[in-house]
């Protein structure tokens, strides 16, 4: 297990990605059944031979995490001798579930549009702020609201989403808004990538006409 090249694992610590970052890696060490390590679940037995293996496995985490840090936090994480006290650092410092990290969050929302971006690229970027977004919105929700704010913020997510894409899909996307029963940002986004593909197979048919066309020269006598 030590040896475990984390081929999975996509996203790198950065700074400003730690929602992200922490969501997979969480996943991956419960996988490896080592999450007990972190959460503080299973802790260092006083037995000097079974100590000898918990401290074994608790290496193998942190140098799962300083392989997935860039490489100028490793020197902030060089004080702590075990990963829950790495995790702790790392959660406290980056984890902002505050006002500030919910200002940024809208801030960004309110200025990402698509752009250049493929319909799945914006929509990926898309759904990562949103997701962000919601875990902090959703941690002062008492549970009797959940239901009702969640499926208010659903509507909100799809109009956001489809009102910020490219002139190219404004027909697309207005006909889907004006459906009786507008659909769910999920079948809107089906929708949308056939929408795309068609534009991208039409412009290919009409590059290929052009490249293809005969060329007619004329010749001096």
């Amino acid at each position: 297990m030590s040896s475990d090249k984390l081929e999975s694992f996509h996203i790198r610590f950065i700074g400003k990605n730690y929602c992200a970052w922490e969501f997979q890696f969480k996943l991956f060490v419960k996988g490896k059944e080592l999450w007990g390590h972190i959460n503080g679940s299973n802790l260092a037995p006083r037995d000097a031979e079974a100590l000898s293996k918990w401290e074994i496995k608790d290496a193998w985490v942190m140098t799962w995490i300083l392989s997935l840090v860039e490489p100028h936090f490793v020197l902030n994480l060089r004080p702590y001798k075990t990963v829950a006290a790495m995790w702790n650092y790392l959660h406290t410092i980056y984890n902002q579930d505050n006002s500030v990290r919910r200002f940024q969050l809208e801030y960004e929302m309110a200025n990402f549009t698509q752009g250049s971006l493929s319909i799945e690229e914006y929509f990926s970027g898309f759904q990562t702020r949103w997701t962000d977004y919601s875990d902090i919105v959703y941690a002062n929700v008492p549970a009797a609201a959940l239901s009702t704010v969640q499926t208010v913020h659903a509507t909100s997510k799809r109009d956001q989403f489809l009102m910020k894409l490219q002139p190219d899909f404004e027909i697309a996307w207005s006909n889907l808004m004006n459906r009786h029963l507008v659909p769910s940002l999920d079948a809107c986004l089906s929708e949308l990538l056939r929408k795309e593909q068609r534009i991208v197979t039409q412009a290919t048919m009409e590059h290929w006409v052009n490249v293809s066309a005969p060329v007619f020269m004329a010749y001096a006598a």
